[in-house]
């Protein structure tokens, strides 16, 4: 049966901001290298070329590269450092306090590349937004936190794993399956990191 919530997926989620950050830090580093190499030359691009490149790649790995993609058998959270995988049959709830969480029985994964900012989505919320949510979404009274509004960030897209959720469990496709739970480093962006350090310090030295 196709889902009302998850469609055509995997569905890759990262905020409108990362493009920005990815720019910003994109062309403030090939500004800093052009003038290194217009009033310093090579030299001065192996100095101090490489603390640029390394300040717009930690940018970038924490505020561009950060997201969160829904398929249809679990959701992946890729946050600076580390990266999570958890199924359907694992969660127990949704959280959208600070950040979008997956929370389990035993541990909760929070997406730092989504934000809650249900102070915002408050501002421009119509009575329609708050109707036909996921059961899971209403708490005491049918009240809707601010940040589980489907007009922000978070809301939509914990709207999207709820919806989606809750078909599951309703068409009874997660019984017997097993939890999973699964946290990997990422060890591109790690030595990446670590390289581009090592780099830097050298290029203080020479």
């Amino acid at each position: 049966m196709k889902s009302q919530y998850l469609q055509n997926p995997p569905v890759r989620f990262r905020t409108k901001t990362a493009a920005l950050y990815t720019w910003c830090a994109g062309l403030v580093a090939l500004s800093v290298l052009l003038a290194l190499a217009y009033s310093g030359g090579p030299l001065a691009l192996l100095k101090q070329g490489w603390g640029a490149l390394l300040i717009a790649y930690a940018i970038w790995y924490l505020l561009g590269r950060s997201d969160v993609l829904v398929d249809q058998d679990a959701i992946t959270v890729r946050n600076p450092f580390v990266n999570h995988t958890v199924n359907y049959a694992a969660l127990i709830d949704i959280s959208t306090r600070y950040h979008l969480t997956l929370v389990t029985a035993t541990k909760r994964y929070q997406a730092f590349g989504v934000p809650a900012n249900g102070m915002l989505a408050s501002l421009t919320a119509h009575r329609q937004d708050l109707r036909n949510l996921p059961a899971i979404t209403y708490a005491v009274g049918s009240a809707v936190r601010t940040s589980d509004l489907p007009n922000s960030a978070a809301g939509a897209l914990a709207l999207m794993i709820r919806g989606y959720w809750q078909e599951q469990v309703e068409d009874g496709a997660l019984d017997g399956v097993e939890p999973v739970q699964i946290s990997a480093l990422d060890v591109r962006g790690i030595l990446t990191c670590g390289a581009l350090v090592f780099l830097t310090v050298v290029g203080l030295f020479l």
